[in-house]
């Protein structure tokens, strides 16, 4: 009786019970949630019988095949992962699923999905995919994990991904050329991307080594964070360098080493506790610029003088003639080279910052008119010089001080 009346409610778990066979659901239970996790199915007898739940786990059992859930045409989250899947399939008919996981599998091939349009969640990481196949049907889809497969190209990913993505996967793959990355600049939406552990990105043997994440950010403008670390502000500068002023768009699949001794020249790698003089100076002036934007936000009720349309607002007439008697010289290039530029590790990375509003405060400080945005003042060396000049002796002497 007792166990009869554990049946009648939302959840049923029967995790770790050593379950061999899974019993058939009592007609008078109201099951919403079933959960068979760790156990010992081989097969899915008696699962219809469950024919009302929204909820399926079985993860970690011994099921090669999964066909014997096509008849939970209700289903809204099902959970296969870790077993030995071969194939999706059975899942035609579930038309409100949202979240499918069928990770730690050895399935070979992205398919038959093409009903599952209410998808946001797919999670196919650990499995024996080599491509990715077309699921642009999938608008819906915003989270896409495929890491730890055997993904060689993204070929076609500029029309097989849906743009709706805005968390991608690709870490410990076998991708080899980084100029791959050009299949994704039409994922608008991404903020949250992996790579790390694919041989373009891995620095081994006599590889060259360069700093990647400008490089992926110049391809992927909306990224915030990057192989689990945020996207810092000095690498959305780079990468916004790399793409205007750069080479980060002139390489093709194809011309990875090419690609590798560009970037080794003005996207070197640094040691983990080393910061180049440069980067220091960036890093003080972005601070500097953005208190002053906050400042300039205070002076809201002060009349305009002057449209800066890259911004978006008007300094006060104070603000203007400071600016301008800061401006004391003409920009001028630093003595180092761009090749000198050093990129910070990813464990010393702080919080992210779009790149538009590290551009607005620089170009504020400049007080640039707004053509000028997108030129010499982005070079990361140029622009410390410039920046330098054109800023206040408060920040100058800041710079000086924190040498």
């Amino acid at each position: 009786m007792a166990s009869t009346e554990s049946l009648v409610c939302d959840t049923l778990d029967l995790s770790g019970q050593g379950v061999k066979k899974l019993p058939r659901c009592p007609s008078d239970a109201d099951i919403s949630t079933l959960i068979i996790d760790d156990n010992e199915l081989q097969r899915l007898d008696n699962l219809d019988s469950y024919h009302r739940i929204t909820k399926l786990s079985i993860v970690r059992n011994q099921l090669l095949r999964m066909y014997g859930v096509s008849k939970l045409h209700n289903l809204v989250t099902l959970n296969l992962a870790n077993n030995g899947i071969l194939t999706i399939e059975g899942i035609k008919d579930m038309i409100n699923l949202q979240t499918l996981c069928l990770a730690g599998n050895n399935i070979k091939s992205i398919e038959h999905l093409h009903t599952n349009t209410k998808l946001e969640h797919l999670d196919l990481s650990e499995n024996s995919i080599s491509h990715i196949s077309d699921i642009s049907y999938l608008r819906n889809l915003k989270e896409l994990f495929l890491h730890n497969n055997r993904i060689i190209t993204l070929r076609q990913c500029e029309r097989y991904l849906p743009t709706s993505l805005e968390t991608f996967t690709l870490a410990n793959n076998n991708i080899t050329d980084l100029n791959e990355m050009s299949h994704l600049a039409n994922l608008k939406n991404v903020i949250n991307f992996s790579i790390a552990n694919n041989p373009c990105v891995s620095m081994t043997g006599n590889s060259i080594g360069f700093d990647y994440r400008p490089f992926v950010i110049n391809w992927c403008m909306s990224l915030k964070s990057i192989d689990g670390y945020p996207v810092d502000p000095i690498e959305s500068l780079k990468a916004e360098w790399l793409y205007s002023q750069g080479r980060g768009r002139q390489f093709r699949v194809g011309e990875h080493a090419l690609l590798a001794q560009y970037l080794a020249s003005v996207c070197p790698l640094s040691g983990e506790s080393l910061e180049n003089e440069t980067d220091r100076k960036l890093r003080l002036i972005l601070s500097k610029a953005q208190h002053h934007q906050q400042q300039l936000n205070q002076q809201s009720d002060t009349g305009s003088v002057h449209s800066l349309s890259s911004v978006g607002m008007s300094p006060s007439p104070a603000t203007r003639r400071r600016l301008s008697h800061n401006r004391t010289g003409s920009p001028r290039r630093t003595s180092s080279s761009r090749n000198s530029l050093r990129i910070r590790s990813p464990d010393r990375m702080i919080s992210s910052c779009h790149t538009d509003a590290i551009v607005s405060s620089c170009h504020t400080l400049l007080n640039e008119d707004q053509e000028s945005l997108m030129t010499q003042s982005l070079d990361p060396n140029m622009l410390c010089g410039t920046l330098s000049n054109k800023t206040s002796n408060t920040i100058s002497q800041d710079v000086e001080g924190n040498k």
